[in-house]
């Protein structure tokens, strides 16, 4: 992998409940856990499901970037203002990069 190719710098988000100090209340958002250089590669088609006669077509994409042992499926990428949800994570070339199949989220 050539690094060089890593030219997208993408931020990867973690979900986070905090305790609000006046009301108490739980409040439950994302928070950025980093922001690295990535490639990026589209699907050049996406999938369609039709489900209860609606029809969903889901765009993935997939994104390739620095290993990190602490990047988890329970995670999101935000790449041009845009969510996606990791599907899976496969580790490359023993540890050196991770590449994360990703889905929009609409």
């Amino acid at each position: 992998m050539n690094a060089g190719l890593m030219d997208e710098l993408v931020t990867v988000q973690q979900f986070t409940t905090t305790t609000d100090s006046n009301t108490g209340e739980k409040l439950q958002s994302w928070s950025t856990y980093s922001t690295p250089w990535a490639r990026i590669q589209e699907a050049e088609s996406g999938s369609e499901n039709v489900d209860a006669d609606r029809r969903e077509a889901k765009q993935t994409v997939t994104f390739t970037l620095r290993y990190d042992s602490g990047i988890t499926t329970k995670m999101r990428i935000v790449w041009e203002g845009k969510n996606y949800n990791i599907e899976n994570i496969a580790d490359l070339e023993r540890r050196m990069y991770l590449r994360i199949q990703t889905e929009l989220v609409q």
